[in-house]
């Protein structure tokens, strides 16, 4: 059956309808005509796929990625680069309308990627057996099948570089993929880099790697340290095993970022694009203003934003429920000499529960994951008197719903998009509230 496209979808797919029922169609455009196969039939809406497009969209482009119907991962490639931009900008405006009636007026332009192309500079890749050969891919997603990836459009170049050396050296020593029988053989590839210098951790089984291979792969360009993280849990879908081994080099990942010195250990967070999580930064100082007494950050990882922001308030704190990335970023305080941050780890909503009973909160910087901020947080945050609210999302329809309760006591003033994620449908938004007078 053919279907007009209407709209895209929050995912990035495109929404026509039957009978009154949306259909989301991965792939297709606002404007087009297309011939589908439903796929999947749901009470409220179905799910199909493209056999033909009767009628294109000016705004396809031919993807220049050979995988781009295998991976999943870059589900926009085939529109051009400034009709991204458009499509994610409607998706954000209609979810902040949908769910949190908040004026377009308020939403400023989205600001773009300098590199649409090469900005990963991390990566955590699968490995699989292609032909007695140790391969690294992705899985379709919601499936078990496996597709080999040579070359990412995406990873930073000399990210990439790295990557294929790491497996010709691996293969040289003939390892195989993960066996769930014997419990042994690599799992996984995790490798992230700044200004040209490496860390690599191979998630494995109970594997011996030995001394010459591990020589080898230090003797790559820009490689400061490898790790082995073993897991062989078969219910866990953590990425990393409980155990850590450095095999050798430096513990830590020591970087230049803007106007800090920042050190990671394999487990922490960092954005993925370097150049926009420095535009993301400077906005929530420009935001956040001057001369402010103490500044809590919620969700505050290895301390990055907290510490950017070091000179806009007397004291700063950060709030981190894991245990080594507090570590990090108290160590990170101590190397870039600043005293005025400091980093507490536990819940989030229990920790400004307990600050807030003492002392009186200027500014809450939040970055939570997709889900939003959980009942606890956001309880916290309606029972407070916290003067200005920075948040940080990811997600347009979690940050909607929060909006939605956050505006019974606060006001939107100002919500800034930008794209780190270009060639997919994800969404940053950094949003400024201000307390009702």
């Amino acid at each position: 059956m053919r279907v007009k496209i209407i709209k895209t979808g929050i995912n990035g797919e495109g929404i026509g309808y039957i009978d009154k029922k949306p259909v989301f169609i991965e792939g297709a455009l606002p404007e087009e005509e297309v011939e589908i196969k439903i796929v999947d039939k749901q009470p409220r809406f179905y799910r199909a796929k493209i056999n033909r497009i009767v009628s294109k969209s000016k705004e396809r482009v031919k993807a220049p990625c050979s995988y781009i119907n295998k991976c999943g991962g870059c589900t926009m490639m085939h529109i051009n680069y400034e009709a991204q931009l458009k499509y994610k900008y409607e998706i954000l405006k209609q979810s902040l309308i949908k769910y949190a009636q908040i004026d377009p007026r308020k939403i400023s332009k989205l600001h773009k990627n300098p590199n649409p192309f090469i900005y990963r500079n991390a990566l955590k890749l699968p490995f699989a057996m292609d032909h007695d050969k140790l391969v690294c891919g992705l899985y379709t997603t919601g499936s078990n099948f496996f597709n080999r990836i040579d070359h990412c459009m995406v990873h930073e170049e000399g990210l990439e570089a790295t990557k294929k050396e790491i497996i010709k050296i691996l293969n040289r020593y003939h390892f195989t993929a993960y066996d769930r029988k014997t419990k042994k053989g690599l799992r996984t590839l995790v490798l992230r880099g700044f200004d040209h210098q490496y860390q690599c951790t191979l998630v494995s089984g109970n594997d011996l790697i030995s001394k010459e291979c591990i020589e080898d792969i230090m003797n790559i360009d820009g490689m400061k340290s490898l790790w082995q993280s073993i897991h062989t849990s078969k219910k866990s879908v953590d990425t990393f095993g409980k155990t850590m081994n450095l095999l050798a080099g430096t513990k830590l990942l020591e970087f230049n970022f803007d106007k800090l010195r920042l050190r990671l250990s394999p487990k922490a967070f960092f954005q993925l694009n370097t150049k926009q999580a420095e535009y993301m930064y400077r906005t929530v100082a420009e935001m956040v203003g001057d001369e402010n007494k103490l500044i809590i950050e919620a969700y505050s990882g290895i301390g990055a934003i907290s510490l950017y922001l070091k000179d806009k308030a007397k004291e700063i704190i950060g709030i981190e429920s894991v245990g080594d990335a507090v570590s990090n970023a108290n160590r990170n305080a101590e190397l870039n000499r600043i005293e005025n941050v400091r980093f507490l780890c536990g819940d989030a909503g229990e920790k400004l529960r307990d600050i807030a009973k003492k002392k009186e909160i200027d500014v809450l910087v939040v970055d939570p994951p997709r889900s939003g901020l959980d009942e606890n947080m956001m309880e916290c945050i309606m029972r407070g008197k916290i003067k200005q609210i920075i948040y940080i999302s990811c997600n347009p329809a979690t940050l909607g719903k929060n909006l939605a309760l956050l505006q019974k006591k606060y006001i939107v003033e100002k919500v800034q998009p930008l794209d780190i994620f270009s060639q997919s449908a994800h969404i940053e938004s950094i949003v400024k509230l201000s307390r009702k007078k």
